[in-house]
């Protein structure tokens, strides 16, 4: 088949094939996929996912008090930050009219939680400790340049 290619597709199927390989998106999702999936899968019998572990427990911990603050810490945008809670909140979970959890809410996270625990075990310990952090690290390094890339265009506008 490479045979019948023209030097032109050739070069344009390497690039496509580069693409694959090195996308900051395409291996960012693809790892967020599988590790969320896993989450999801260990919280199952708590009735929860892992997104909804992660809102109920930033709500606990009162790190936020409007949904755009929520928002900005778990690098959502408010839209979904407001379906997300609207969802919550239908399973009486987040109470209504304020952001805090209801006594079923830190009944599911507590359940929820050594279920985390061992998924997030899992992780650590497959990557080893010092992998872990390491890549934590680069992480937050990739975080800030995004968000700094970001601040920058929105400053040029």
């Amino acid at each position: 088949m490479l045979q019948e290619m023209s030097e032109k597709a050739v070069k344009t199927l390497a690039r496509y094939q580069e693409v694959v390989r090195a996308c900051a998106v395409m291996n960012f999702r693809q790892v967020t996929r599988a590790v969320t999936a896993q989450f999801d899968d260990a919280l199952r019998p708590a009735g929860l996912r892992a997104t909804q572990l992660n809102l109920l427990v930033v709500i606990e911990g009162a790190f936020a008090n409007t949904v755009t603050e929520l928002a900005a810490i778990l690098a959502m945008d408010r839209t979904t930050m407001t379906r997300n809670l609207k969802l919550l909140r239908a399973r009486g979970l987040v109470e209504p009219d304020r952001i805090a959890l209801t006594s079923k809410g830190r009944k599911a996270a507590a359940v929820a939680l050594p279920l985390w625990e061992k998924a997030q075990a899992g992780i650590v310990t497959g990557l080893g400790e010092r992998r872990w952090v390491a890549l934590l690290r680069e992480l937050a390094a990739t975080r800030a340049v995004v968000r700094d890339r970001a601040r920058a265009r929105r400053a040029s506008r």
